[in-house]
């Protein structure tokens, strides 16, 4: 009996992993594209169906599967009387995960 909806955002290029994964732990997901804020990168929300037991497992699954990682962006490099590119390390990746309570679930 599902009654949990679980909300994973990946990037892209965690997705294949994470998805065969859970798929491999007898969980059902569905694949979103999305597309991030801040630096317009490509992702993916998971929607994972689910009962309670299951979560922790979903978790841990998500977590072994989606890594952070180091990309660099240009900014501007203040004070300067040119503009300057400067190559800005920012951390990117991992996944936000959402867990909800469900109070119907219907196969039509």
């Amino acid at each position: 009996m599902i009654d949990r909806l679980m909300l994973a955002i990946v990037q892209v290029q965690d997705e294949q992993k994470a998805t065969r994964a859970l798929t491999a732990a007898g969980l059902q997901v569905t694949r979103l594209s999305s597309t991030g804020a801040f630096l317009g990168r490509r992702n993916v929300t998971l929607l994972i169906g689910l009962n309670q037991v299951q979560e922790d497992a979903a978790v841990q699954v998500i977590q072994a599967n989606c890594h952070e990682r180091v990309e660099y962006v240009s900014t501007p490099l203040e004070g300067a009387p040119l503009p300057i590119p400067l190559s800005t390390p920012i951390v990117v990746g991992g996944a936000i995960v959402f867990a909800f309570s469900v109070e119907r679930f219907e196969e039509l």
